[in-house]
């Protein structure tokens, strides 16, 4: 009722914007919503690297995906990086097992 339109994904200036990653081109996606911990404390965090950026989630519903997962593994590059949300961010290498 409120009008707008769905797209499965959208390309501005060969950045494609889209829900699931494909961990293929240049791309800004959520769905896994990463999750980071830091001393003891579970936070929603930023992961990207040199071709992609993976949003975090900030509600309760959607709980979040360990940055640790194998899921990034395969999508992400040795140096992704995690940025760590809160009263202050914090950059960190993308956690890995």
């Amino acid at each position: 009722d409120i009008g707008g339109t769905h797209l499965a994904e959208l390309t501005l200036a060969n950045v494609v914007f889209r829900h699931i990653s494909t961990g293929m081109g240049t791309e800004i996606s959520g769905h896994y919503h990463p999750k980071a911990q830091l001393a003891g404390r579970s936070r929603p965090c930023f992961l990207y690297d040199e071709c992609r950026l993976i949003l975090p989630a900030f509600g309760a519903y959607t709980g979040g995906l360990w940055a640790h997962d194998a899921a990034f593994g395969k999508m992400m590059s040795p140096r992704a990086r995690a940025i760590l949300t809160g009263q202050r961010c914090i950059v960190i290498p993308m956690p890995r097992r």
